[in-house]
């Protein structure tokens, strides 16, 4: 500092290196409770997703995406046929339950949409069929082919149902209006891969999967074929734009008292990097940037 300085100078650098040590002691403060405030903030814990649909494969594609965002965080799963993901949520076993409906009584969000094939045996020549007599079909009002179409065989039409409880059964008894006390005669299965096994054994038989997997399994080469619903054609826009009649919500619904991980993982699958996580993912599930519809192949190895 020079010494000649007047008095008023000394006092002006005075402050201003005060200053400036002053600056750098905050910054550093400052930078030191935002490093612990961010580690405190670490997102931590489990979350346990429930459900019992054809999405399984993209739900836990999905999860393991966020699960490499956060490591300290875990997603678990429990997807069995039998399971009735809304009832384990609402005794507070699970975090989030996949289901095809709305709740009134806790937060639900729609994430995606799904539509319903119903699928023939490619050997079968019916390429299209309506409402009614799909609705015929499935209540036992029509039980023969020759009922159905003009040159149909003298052939009783033979069912392959899902479990009662499953999503997409619920969605088709619902658009169809059926009366799920009446007992129909028809074979019951489990998985998509179960339903196209039924149906390239039996020129017969008439079923329904999630779209997606019809759709990839005409493209492989399948012997199914995906009727055409009151003249339209099952596709994934179709379904996008709400003129295939039959499809269904991909919906989480969760607890009201939300657990944290939940929640960042509904915030995720939502999220523009859900979106791409989704699009890159091995489920084989992709949504449309519009809202989409689900598309589901199975894993390797499944």
């Amino acid at each position: 500092m020079n010494p000649f300085a007047p008095p008023q100078h000394r006092q002006a650098r005075y402050l201003l290196r005060f200053g400036l040590s002053a600056l750098l002691l905050t910054c550093a403060v400052v930078f030191e409770i935002s490093f612990s405030f961010a580690q405190e903030k670490e997102l931590t814990g489990n979350c346990l997703v429930i459900g019992n649909g054809p999405e399984r494969y993209a739900i836990e594609a999905l999860g393991k995406n966020f699960e490499e965002l956060h490591p300290k965080a875990n997603i678990d799963f429990f997807w069995h046929q039998n399971a009735r993901p809304v009832e384990e949520v609402e005794r507070g076993d699970a975090d989030i339950a996949v289901t095809g409906e709305l709740e009134d009584k806790l937060p639900s969000t729609i994430i995606a949409w799904d539509g319903v094939a119903v699928v023939t045996n490619f050997a079968n020549p019916i390429e299209a069929i309506s409402s009614d007599q799909l609705k015929q079909i499935f209540e036992g009002t029509l039980k023969y082919w020759s009922q159905v179409y003009e040159e149909g065989p003298e052939t009783r039409i033979r069912i392959i149902h899902r479990t009662w409880n499953q999503n997409i059964r619920q969605t088709l008894e619902q658009y169809l209006k059926l009366d799920t006390t009446q007992k129909v005669r028809a074979k019951i299965v489990e998985e998509e891969q179960q339903t196209f096994k039924s149906l390239n054994g039996d020129i017969y038989a008439i079923s329904y999967v999630s779209m997606g997997p019809a759709l990839q399994a005409r493209k492989d080469g399948y012997g199914v074929t995906l009727l055409f619903i009151d003249g339209i054609e099952p596709e994934y826009q179709t379904v996008l734009d709400a003129t295939y009649p039959i499809r269904r919500p991909v919906v989480f619904v969760m607890k009201k008292e939300q657990n944290p991980v939940a929640k960042a993982f509904l915030e995720y699958v939502l999220s523009p990097a859900g979106q791409r996580g989704i699009k890159s993912g091995g489920s084989g599930l992709f949504q449309d940037r519009n809202s989409a519809v689900v598309k589901y192949y199975p894993l390797k190895g499944q």
